[in-house]
């Protein structure tokens, strides 16, 4: 006979360790991670560029930012793990559309209790003023906002949830579910058989494969983004904010050892799984750059320290988590795109409500159900950096 569990978590990145130390610390018993590396965190999560930030322009990406920088806040006193530095997101525009977008968004997170501040083009110069100046219209800043490291954060949840009960198998690739007259889903993995009350799905870049094993379609597709590692001949190391130029998509920040990475997202790049650096995005990056970073211009990039990972985009660029309609007991808490690290506690807590409860009361999650596509009844977020 198989053992029967509570609850298998597909997937031991920082998502998949955030819902099992949530449920387990919300008292359910039997909860086991199946995670197909040798170690836990290894794909997207060990990849992340390892900010945080809660300016987002929807409800819902706004909460479960808010709610999760105070667990992050929490976890580094506790750990100190996270080499935490709250440097603040700086914001940046210089069209009318932009601002006008900004300003939105602006309002939207101090209606929801986030502190983000509103700045003139001189307060933007103050903050950051290594910035070109020329023709800023506007910035917004929160100080909460930040860096974080990822391997620490993953390896404080993996402690968290290992302390509170949970069960983590690595080499462990699921191999096939189904769902059983006794209401109960047997996971064939690579070391046997596990029956359980539930299923999550946090697989990451590898949703949509784990959903059709119980004949689901799950719109997550994974697309290559990629980061830059620019040496600084000063060896600068006074930290900065985290810099979004929002009319080129490019975004900044100082390594505490002195350099800085530079990420760019390019919207027209095809879906792949190859985490490989892309050559075409240093000629992206420097076609950009000069738009208000000119002093990164001359700074040469070093290849040994660029890399590449993986976004698990959704159409609406919004996670989906919750339960599916169709198959009673499967949960969705997949498609984070760049946000599964700084989303993760709130995920975890989502799901852990669903699971002891029934239903979320932390978060108002149908604008995140699994049933939203095909409804067609999409929110869409604009700011994926």
């Amino acid at each position: 006979m198989s053992e029967v569990v509570d609850v298998v978590v597909v997937g031991g990145g920082v998502i998949g360790l955030s819902v099992a130390r949530a449920l387990c610390l919300e008292g359910v018993d039997r909860v086991v991670v199946l995670e197909r590396e040798a170690a836990v965190g290894l794909g997207s999560s060990s990849r992340a560029n390892g900010g945080f930030r809660a300016q987002f322009t929807t409800r819902p990406n706004v909460e479960f930012s808010r709610w999760s920088i105070e667990r992050f806040e929490e976890l580094d006193r506790r750990s100190g793990l996270l080499s935490l530095r709250q440097v603040g997101y700086l914001l940046v525009t210089g069209t009318q559309d932009g601002e006008r977008s900004l300003r939105a968004a602006f309002e939207l997170q101090r209606s929801l209790g986030v502190a983000t501040e509103w700045l003139a083009p001189d307060e933007v110069i103050a903050r950051a003023p290594f910035l070109r100046p020329d023709g800023i219209r506007a910035g917004t800043f929160h100080a909460r906002d930040g860096i974080l490291d990822p391997h620490g954060l993953v390896q404080a949840t993996r402690q968290d949830a290992v302390a509170a009960g949970a069960q983590i198998l690595t080499r462990t690739p699921v191999r096939a579910l189904s769902l059983g007259p006794d209401r109960l889903f047997e996971v064939r993995h690579e070391g046997g058989r596990l029956r359980a009350r539930w299923v999550v799905n946090a697989a990451g870049a590898d949703a949509r494969r784990v959903a059709a094993m119980l004949g689901l379609e799950v719109p997550v597709t994974p697309y290559r983004r990629n980061l830059a590692f620019a040496r600084d001949p000063a060896g600068e190391r006074t930290p900065i904010p985290m810099c979004v130029d929002l009319d080129t998509g490019v975004l900044v920040r100082r390594e505490p050892s002195g350099g800085y990475v530079i990420a760019y997202s390019d919207p027209n790049d095809p879906p792949s799984t190859d985490t490989t650096l892309d050559p075409a995005f240093l000629d992206a990056v420097a076609a950009r750059i000069g738009n208000r970073f000119p002093f990164l211009s001359e700074v040469p990039i070093d290849p040994a320290r660029c890399w590449a990972g993986l976004y698990p985009e959704t159409p609406d660029h919004h996670a989906i988590v919750g339960e599916c309609e169709e198959v009673p007991g499967f949960l969705q808490c997949v498609g984070f795109g760049g946000h599964g690290l700084m989303h993760s506690p709130a995920a975890g807590r989502a799901i852990a409500e669903l699971v002891t409860a029934g239903r979320c009361t932390t978060f108002d999650l149908h604008p995140l159900r699994p049933s939203r596509f095909a409804e067609g009844d999409l929110v869409v977020e604009t700011a994926v950096l």
